[in-house]
């Protein structure tokens, strides 16, 4: 029984860990391509923080996977060199604001649109359900054609759903245990993942991993600095005022934005303490 609860526990860990790094990653691909896609070289690209553990030059970028992965980044050429004194054309600073807000703004973006392509996944190539197949008979099987029109289906009821929980009235205002933390974050990937293990239907897990992904992609947009939200904020300002910020507003509003993110850390670890220990 030991043996068995380690063996779970284990898979229950590394789900978990890989779910956040694909959503991680999805999220990070959209600033690399955004990145490229307008001229700005891309130094570095990492899953996680800290130590790097592996890393692999590819096409003129470090690709690295660190100790803790729960968080990423890409280091763009020049992102320090903020006047770009070195005049390097593929720096980050020397492409105009609104270009530095669409490299902001498609890693949430990537997130926002990651379930299209796990529904894809999930559906292509299955047999039709509740089909009964005469014995000796093939399945048919659902065809690229009806996989991209399904899971643009089951995409599109996502997000109404999601739409009509958030504008639904409530009765009682949100309490502080209803935000939901690491902890909680963790509870519903194994709730999802022992549902889709007992039905053989991994559609339950694909649903969460979505749901995870539009949250991080909303959260990302919110106009905070330190966050995409608040770079595509600044950067519009920039744009509309055809000048820079100076570095000296720049940094004040990174560390606001930085005291804000904890804050809202400290909120969701609060949420799980209290919704364990029942305070």
């Amino acid at each position: 029984a030991p043996l068995s609860s380690n063996f779970t526990g284990t898979r229950s860990m590394l789900t978990f860990l890989g779910i956040i790094v694909l959503v991680i990653f999805v999220h990070e691909l959209g600033h690399y391509v955004a990145a490229r896609a307008v001229g700005v070289a891309v130094d570095s690209f990492s899953i996680g923080f800290g130590k790097v553990l592996l890393k692999k030059k590819l096409w003129g970028t470090e690709w690295r996977l660190s100790l803790l992965p729960l968080g990423g980044y890409i280091k763009p050429r020049g992102e320090d060199d903020y006047h770009n004194k070195k005049n390097d054309p593929q720096s980050f600073w020397a492409v105009g604001p609104w270009k530095r807000a669409f490299i902001a703004v498609m890693g949430p973006v990537f997130n926002l649109l990651l379930p299209w392509p796990l529904y894809f996944l999930l559906l292509v190539g299955q047999p039709y359900p509740d089909v009964v197949v005469p014995e000796g008979a093939q399945a048919h099987r659902i065809g690229v054609v009806e996989a991209a029109g399904y899971s643009h289906r089951v995409a599109i009821n996502m997000y109404s759903s999601i739409w009509e929980a958030v504008t639904m009235p409530r009765q009682e205002p949100m309490g502080i245990e209803e935000l939901g933390g690491p902890v909680a974050v963790y509870e519903f990937t194994e709730s999802a993942r022992k549902r889709s293990s007992e039905t053989g239907d991994w559609g339950f897990l694909i649903d969460w991993i979505a749901f995870f992904s539009i949250n991080l992609g909303v959260i990302n947009l919110l106009p905070i600095p330190v966050l995409d939200g608040g770079h595509i904020v600044m950067s519009t300002v920039e744009g509309v005022r055809r000048k820079k910020l100076a570095v000296k507003t720049r940094n004040v509003l990174n560390i606001i934005g930085a005291v804000l993110v904890l804050g809202i850390m400290v909120l969701a670890i609060t949420s799980d303490v209290v919704r364990l220990t029942g305070i």
